[in-house]
């Protein structure tokens, strides 16, 4: 599985490098943003203190900002599990959207397609488990509304990718 990712890094994160087997977690967050420019913008001033190793805009264009060997600050105070502070052992992706504050959008069919080849690679690089991907506000969910109501869990587990539930009828 090839997918063309282009560069555009940002210079917050780690400046150690962690080991593979340290990344367990995909974290799926939305920009929250007027634009893309605005986003790009505001993951790379160093000022922000906050990136992300992937950005995916509503065309499905992939832009790496970390080196998945380094850690980005996208997770922020966070816990799933038996884990805290999740930034060490995850990948965070962000997606173009206005978000809650500006005129939440729904995604779009380019953006989320991209969205599940990036993260079928990094499942397999990374031997990340389905129920690993998650939500920002899986992990932070008093903080964090992020990626919201309008993201389609049910299409990404049709893709070995997240986890969903079945309604129980009995």
């Amino acid at each position: 599985l090839k997918m063309k990712i282009l560069s555009n890094f940002s210079t917050n994160h780690s400046k150690k490098t962690r080991p593979k087997k340290d990344i367990n977690f995909v974290i799926i967050h939305y920009t929250g943003m007027q634009s893309e420019i605005e986003s790009i913008n505001r993951l790379k001033n160093p000022k922000f203190k906050v990136s992300c190793h992937y950005l995916i805009n509503r065309k499905g264009k992939v832009i790496r900002m970390v080196d998945d060997t380094y850690i980005a600050w996208h997770a922020g105070k966070s816990r799933w599990k038996n884990f805290v502070n999740l930034n060490k052992n995850s990948l965070g992706i962000e997606l173009v959207n206005k978000g809650h504050q500006f005129g939440y959008q729904a995604f779009s069919n380019q953006q989320i397609k991209s969205l599940i080849s990036l993260c079928k690679v990094l499942k397999k690089k990374f031997a990340i488990k389905k129920e690993n991907f998650l939500g920002h506000s899986d992990i932070a969910p008093l903080r964090k509304s992020d990626p919201g109501e309008k993201f389609p869990w049910k299409k990404l587990n049709l893709h070995g990718l997240g986890k969903w539930y079945k309604k129980n009828n009995r």
